[in-house]
């Protein structure tokens, strides 16, 4: 796995904000990403017909990407992709258990014995981007991530958690297929337009080391 860290400076007041978090990437080339994308883009046209979700306010949900209600993201409160039957999504399994001990390890911190997953997918058409969003920033936030099933020339970038107004500093990363991505939960990141007329099909997930509840 490989590591680009953002890093704040010693603070030099009480009130100086403080940062420290890892963006780690990996290939997983043990996943047939051909089949994959085949197996999403048919198991599509099921997901399409699961219930819409709303905010508390009634808006209508699709993770704050900008996806809309005609995505398969504003679904993904319907479905577990983790609990699919598919060959790929066993090796997905298998590739995120071994990612998250390795980034724990990385930052010196013990991987849990239990580990509860929650896995959707975004498909997304020419000129479709995904604004900048975020998975979670409360006590229970743990660790997310994305797998890149059939990309083109797109990249995810990752915001610092502070100044994201001003000069915000970003980790630009070039989306590649079979890669998969691990960050913390709280870190804001959006995606660059698709210009291709090949759907672009990621794998979104979240890790906790315990049952979330709202």
């Amino acid at each position: 796995m490989k590591f680009r860290g953002l890093h704040s400076s010693p603070p030099l007041t009480s009130y100086a904000p403080t940062w420290d978090f890892y963006i780690g990437t990996s290939i997983c080339d043990n996943i047939d990403v051909k089949s994959f994308s085949k197996f999403l883009l048919h198991k599509k046209r099921e997901v399409m017909k699961l219930p819409l979700s709303y905010y508390a306010k009634g808006k209508l949900f699709d993770g704050y990407t900008g996806l809309g209600k005609r995505s398969v993201t504003s679904r993904s409160n319907s479905f577990n992709l983790l609990s699919w039957s598919h060959p790929e999504v066993k090796k997905l399994k298998t590739n995120i258990i071994k990612n998250v001990i390795e980034y724990n390890t990385k930052c010196g911190n013990e991987t849990p014995h239990e580990l509860y997953g929650y896995c959707w997918y975004n498909v997304l058409r020419y000129r479709q981007k995904i604004k900048p969003h975020l998975h979670g920033a409360n006590s229970q936030s743990y660790l997310s991530g994305h797998f890149n099933v059939q990309v083109g020339n797109t990249s995810t970038c990752y915001l610092t958690p502070v100044n994201q107004i001003n000069d915000p500093e970003i980790i630009d990363i070039k989306n590649e297929v079979g890669s998969m991505t691990i960050f913390p939960s709280y870190i804001s990141h959006y995606t660059t337009p698709h210009n291709s007329f090949t759907p672009r099909i990621t794998i979104a997930f979240d890790i906790n080391p315990f049952k979330v509840t709202d």
